[in-house]
């Protein structure tokens, strides 16, 4: 095979690491011969941006249950280089093919030796070629402060996956890893460094956990990575939906459904946008959210006692509580009020984006509720 095609075997079997948020399926991936490995990740305002990503091999000896390059699968094992990775990468960003790089790695022989390459990459890219664009480097759970640091000198963003949210979860899925010591030591030890070097992968850094490849409750998932963005200043924890993986070890076991990771992917945003408190959120019985219905309405539907409230003199904090009203929208209704001006009629509410529908029920104007546009 050439160094190409081992690329695409790499790239493809990076396809389970996130970049963001957006829904991670096959067609996010331009898999033919000429654009093997491009990923189109989602930036600021939904724009697409090409990254080059894959790993530098999917030789592994770890014995993680759900992953295809898990120990002891001998399936088309390959691996590239630092330099060959770094001059392929350089072909496909000077023919403005992809505006970054997204690099991770299995663990070939063992931590050490598998961040030394990934740093070796991204230093051939800064020195060789002198590279100023985007980096985002894996985090390897066992890497040296020493590695990690170095990693953060060169990259722009950094990320160390925990894949489950307790380590007994951990411990369900792989054996060779230890959860506090492997990896939430080295979630601490990044967190001091961007805290004292802001120069150190200026875009911060990031997480992912597995949804539904263990018995783990949404409430678990929630609590966790709530603390890890409280404690240690992450910047986005991602989610990623279990998939049955064919010659794993977890190959008969269900998929996840994909609207649990959805709703995760809500709590996230309620807590960074909508300053939603932990204690606010509702689980059933069994600790799980509900699916079939967004969290920041059964919030509002546990809290009838507060509702209806008057649009007008609502603070800013309950005006995107309410369902059916965005940040957007609250900052218009605000924006309104300085003008000392009034919002009179559902219409009116309409016209400035709010959801009419899901809004109506919790909300009153001029004192009372409207049941029409009028």
């Amino acid at each position: 095979m050439s160094a190409y095609e081992d690329l695409k075997v790499l790239s493809d079997a990076a396809y389970y690491d996130r970049c963001n948020s957006m829904n991670y399926n096959r067609d996010n991936i331009l898999q033919n011969h000429e654009n093997t490995c491009i990923y189109n990740s989602k930036g600021a305002n939904n724009t697409e941006i090409p990254l080059f990503k894959t790993l530098l091999t999917n030789k592994c000896v770890n014995d993680c249950k759900y992953c295809i390059n898990c120990r002891g699968n001998k399936n088309m094992q390959k691996s590239l280089t630092p330099e060959q990775l770094s001059s392929m990468f350089m072909k496909y960003y000077e023919n403005s093919k992809v505006e970054g790089l997204f690099l991770s790695s299995a663990v070939a022989k063992n931590a050490d030796l598998t961040m030394e390459e990934l740093i070796h990459t991204a230093h051939i890219l800064r020195n060789k070629y002198s590279y100023k664009g985007y980096i985002h480097l894996k985090v390897i759970p066992g890497a040296t402060r020493d590695d990690i640091k170095h990693a953060m000198q060169l990259a722009d963003r950094v990320s160390i996956n925990i894949e489950s949210a307790t380590s007994e979860g951990l411990s369900d899925l792989a054996t060779t890893k230890d959860y506090n010591k492997d990896i939430i030591k080295r979630i601490s030890w990044i967190s001091r460094l961007s805290n004292r070097r802001h120069e150190l992968a200026p875009s911060g850094f990031t997480t992912q956990l597995i949804v539904g490849a263990n018995d783990e409750t949404d409430k678990q998932i929630i609590d966790q990575t709530h603390h890890l963005r409280k404690k240690y200043k992450i910047t986005n924890n991602y989610f990623s939906s279990f998939i049955p993986v064919k010659d794993t070890p977890l190959e008969n076991k269900k998929i996840s459904d994909p609207m649990r990771t959805n709703r995760l992917y809500q709590i996230e945003y309620l807590f960074s946008q909508y300053h939603i408190k932990k204690d606010e959120l509702i689980f059933n019985d069994d600790g799980f959210l509900n699916l079939k219905e967004d969290p920041k309405y059964n919030i509002a539907v546990n809290n009838m006692d507060k509702y209806p409230i008057d649009v007008n003199t609502a603070s800013y904090n309950e005006l995107i509580h309410i369902p059916g009203i965005g940040i957007k929208t609250a900052r218009r209704i605000k924006a309104l009020k300085r003008k000392n001006k009034k919002i009179t009629s559902l219409k009116q509410l309409k016209d400035m984006g709010a959801n009419i529908n899901r809004c109506k029920t919790f909300v009153k104007i001029k004192g009372q509720y409207q049941s029409t546009l009028i």
